[in-house]
């Protein structure tokens, strides 16, 4: 049965910058692949303006390729051509398009729920179970420690993010003329404050420690990338 579009992961077709403000609700290609993807018209399908409609700016061209930019639970914007080869981008209903997947449907829509949850937790600078190194990378730009552990089972990478803060030393000195007592800096050291160790296997976060100083409670678990296999 005909659903959505054939979905294939291709150079040839580089997916459109994020913007520095995505769109509430929206999921951009970009956000979890640097490659693209390309969708295979089946049917003529108009393409508007904005996701819930608007202007009309011509019908899609059956059999045509066309680039994926974004999309949400029920639409998405695509960059392609109209029926008279003239270039065109806008929102299309997902009913255009087909799939050889039959859980396409169902595995496009756990990554739009994953991602906007991704973002939530990148705005808020919260490292979580499940996400790639990039998506770490955009919270914690630069590990102080990497470590790779290689066991019968596989080969897992540690990175530790850890944050130092300075502390003064100081003795306490009498002046031997006037006998006045003041504290006198002796030397100063860099000392943990915080620190937060993930490690990675199989591509995502497995495990999540993080020190007392910086702050309680469970990491946060989001799911794995998803997969789509052909």
């Amino acid at each position: 049965m005909k659903t959505i579009a054939s979905l294939i992961l291709l150079l040839a077709f580089p997916a459109m910058a994020l913007p520095d403000k995505p769109e509430k609700g929206v999921v951009y290609v970009e956000e979890f692949t640097p490659k693209g993807i390309k969708l295979k018209v089946e049917k003529p399908g108009w393409v508007y303006s904005t996701k819930q409609g608007g202007r009309k700016r011509g019908s899609l061209k059956v059999g045509i390729d066309v680039e994926l930019v974004s999309f949400t639970e029920k639409a998405y914007f695509v960059r392609g051509k109209r029926d008279n080869g003239i270039g065109v981008s806008g929102w299309v209903t997902p009913a255009s398009f087909s799939s050889k997947d039959p859980k396409f449907v169902e595995k496009l829509k756990q990554v739009h729920a994953r991602q906007l949850l991704v973002r939530a937790l990148i705005e808020k600078k919260e490292v979580a179970i499940g996400m790639t190194p990039e998506e770490v990378s955009q919270i914690h730009t630069r590990p102080t420690k990497t470590k790779v552990k290689r066991t019968a089972k596989g080969q897992t990478t540690i990175w530790e993010f850890i944050k130092y803060h300075t502390v003064s030393h100081f003795n306490t000195v009498r002046d031997p003329s006037t006998g006045q007592i003041y504290r006198q800096l002796t030397h100063t050291t860099n000392e943990e404050k915080s620190k937060i160790v993930v490690e990675f296997e199989n591509g995502f976060a497995s495990s999540i420690e993080i020190s007392k100083n910086n702050g309680p409670g469970n990491p946060t678990t989001v799911g794995a990338p998803i997969i789509f296999a052909w």
